[in-house]
C-alpha cells in the first residue's frame, strides 16, 4: 500500500483511512505500509502482519521529480523515491498493490508491470474537489479529470468513499474497470468503548470541531463555526464554547482562539479526551469529498452532529434521526440551540448516532469491504 504520507500512527483523515484499510487487509497477509515523505517520529509497536517503509529520508538533497509538468493536485515524486519503491516491491512481492489517489498517479505505469493486481484507492473525486476549490486555488478540474481517465485506463479496480462518490466518478470516466466503495471507518475504533456512555455533565453545551486545520474546507469550516455560528449560539445559551482541535493549524485558525468562547487544541496527542467532553459536534463544511472521518468519529462516541448537507455528503445517515443537516450558519446556529434546549431529544440524538455508526461504519463492516474490494469476493463467486 503506497501513501503519501506516513499511514502509522495515523494522525489525520487520510492517515486514519489508509491505516484502517491496511489493518484490514493486513488481516488476509503480510502488508508493506510505503509512504513517500519520510516517515514520522520513534519506531512505534505495528499490529502484526504490517511493515513500513518509507521512499524518502528528513535531509536528502533535492533531486529531480517523475514528470516535467504536474497536474496541481499532484504530489512531488523524486525519482530516487521511484527506484526504491520498485526495489521494494520486487523483494516484497506483493500480489496486489493499493496506491493512494491521483495525487501519486506518476506511480501507476512503473507499477503496473510489477503488480498482480493494481489499485487506485481514491479518497476524494480529485476532478469534483479542484472544481469545488478552483476560484481559491486556480486548481484545474479538466486536468485532473484528464489523470483520472488515465488512470481508469491503468489499473484493475478503483476504491472510492461513498455511493456518491462512484456516481460522481462514473459520471467523468467512462471505463469498465470495476469502482468498490470503502467507506472510511470509525477512526481508531479499537481505542474506543463500543457501548454508549453517559453524556458529560460539566460546562454544557461544548461543541467539538475536530480535524486537519491547515486543509482548505477545515480552516472555513473553523472560520464559520467561530465568528458566524458560535456568537449566535451564545446569545441563547451565554455559557457555550467551542474547541477546535487538530494537526498543524492555519495562522488564521490560530487567530480564533483569540474570541469570547473559543479554545486551540494544537496537533493533539490523544482526542479521546475531547470527545468524551462535548455535548455537540457542528461541522459547516462548503467544501470537499470523500467521507467525513470527523462525523464518523464524534458519533461513534455518542455526540450528536449537526452539519451542512455537504459535510455529511456520502454518509447516507437518516436526516433528522441520525443527523441533523442545515445549509446556513443562522439555521446550523438554531438547530443547535433547539437541540441543547430538549433533554430527551439529545439522548435519543446520542443514542442513534452511535447504533448508526457502530453498525455501518463498524470494524467488521470495513474488513468486507476491503476483502470485496480486493476481489476476494468475485473468486469466492
Amino acid at each position: 500500500m503506497v501513501c503519501i504520507d506516513p499511514a502509522f500512527p495515523p494522525t489525520s483523515g487520510a492517515d486514519l483511512r489508509n491505516f484502517g484499510n491496511a489493518v484490514a487487509a493486513a488481516e488476509l497477509g503480510p502488508l508493506c505500509l510505503v509512504s513517500v515523505r519520510p516517515l514520522a517520529g520513534p519506531p512505534q509497536p505495528l499490529p502484526a502482519n504490517i511493515r513500513v517503509a518509507a521512499l524518502t529520508a528528513e535531509g536528502e538533497p533535492r533531486t529531480r521529480a517523475l514528470g516535467l509538468w504536474r497536474a496541481k493536485t499532484e504530489t512531488r515524486i523524486p525519482r530516487p523515491a521511484l527506484a526504491r519503491l520498485e526495489a521494494l516491491v520486487r523483494e516484497f512481492r506483493p500480489d496486489t498493490i493499493v496506491v493512494e489517489g491521483i495525487p501519486l498517479f506518476r506511480l501507476l505505469k512503473p507499477l503496473r508491470p510489477l503488480a498482480g493486481q493494481l489499485i487506485l484507492d481514491m479518497h476524494n473525486v480529485e476532478s469534483d474537489l479542484a472544481g469545488q476549490l478552483q476560484s481559491a486555488r486556480g486548481a484545474g478540474a479538466p486536468d485532473v479529470r484528464r489523470l483520472e481517465r488515465k488512470a481508469a485506463a491503468i489499473v484493475d479496480r478503483i476504491w472510492v468513499c461513498s455511493r456518491l462518490d462512484r456516481e460522481k466518478f462514473k459520471s467523468v470516466v467512462s471505463s469498465t474497470v470495476p469502482v468498490d466503495i470503502i467507506a472510511n471507518g470509525i477512526p481508531r475504533a479499537e481505542d474506543m468503548p463500543t457501548a454508549l456512555l453517559a453524556a458529560p455533565s460539566d460546562g454544557f453545551p461544548l461543541i467539538l470541531l475536530v480535524g486537519h486545520l491547515g486543509y482548505e474546507p477545515n480552516i472555513d469550516a473553523a472560520q464559520r463555526l467561530a465568528r458566524n455560528i458560535l456568537p449566535r449560539i451564545r446569545q441563547a445559551l451565554p455559557t457555550a464554547r467551542l474547541t477546535l482541535a487538530g494537526r498543524s493549524p492555519a495562522p488564521s485558525v490560530q487567530a480564533l482562539a483569540r474570541l469570547d468562547g473559543v479554545a486551540l487544541v494544537e496537533d493533539p496527542d490523544d482526542v479521546r479526551p475531547l470527545l468524551s467532553a462535548a455535548h455537540l459536534s457542528i461541522v459547516p463544511l462548503s467544501m470537499g469529498g470523500g467521507t467525513r472521518i470527523k462525523i464518523l468519529e464524534a458519533m461513534a462516541w455518542g455526540v450528536p452532529v449537526i452539519a451542512t448537507p455537504l459535510a455529511a455528503e456520502g454518509l447516507d445517515l437518516v436526516e433528522n434521526e441520525e443527523v441533523l443537516l442545515a445549509a446556513s450558519d443562522e439555521e446550523l446556529a438554531a438547530m443547535a440551540i433547539a437541540l441543547c434546549a430538549d433533554p430527551a431529544r439529545m439522548a435519543r440524538q446520542r443514542a442513534r448516532a452511535h447504533e448508526a455508526v457502530w453498525s455501518r461504519f463498524g470494524p467488521q463492516a470495513i474488513r468486507d469491504a476491503v476483502h470485496s474490494g480486493l476481489g476476494l469476493a468475485d473468486e469466492d463467486a
